[in-house]
């Protein structure tokens, strides 16, 4: 982490925020928080990877962390496809 990565709550991450992978590299960007903000629970992102591929649902436990940057993964770059399902799932 930076010294500018200022951690925040899933309430304070925003659609298009960044999401970036455990090696560095932005994949794509947050389009939709998904949550249950009466019982606060955090259940993932829905991210938009690339500019022509489909939403696809990333689960809370694969997000290492939230910042003011963005959303960080537990996942490498070489592993997002493989282990990103489809945003509807």
């Amino acid at each position: 982490m930076t010294p500018d990565e200022t951690p925040i709550a899933w309430l304070a991450l925003e659609p298009g925020a960044p999401v970036f992978t455990s090696d560095g590299e932005e994949v794509g960007r947050v389009t939709t928080v998904v949550a249950d903000r009466q019982k606060d629970i955090f259940s993932g992102v829905r991210v938009r990877l690339g500019l022509f591929d489909r939403e696809r649902f990333v689960p809370a436990d694969l997000i290492e962390r939230l910042t003011t940057d963005g959303a960080h993964l537990r996942l490498a770059s070489d592993d997002v496809d493989d282990r990103l399902g489809p945003a509807d799932a």
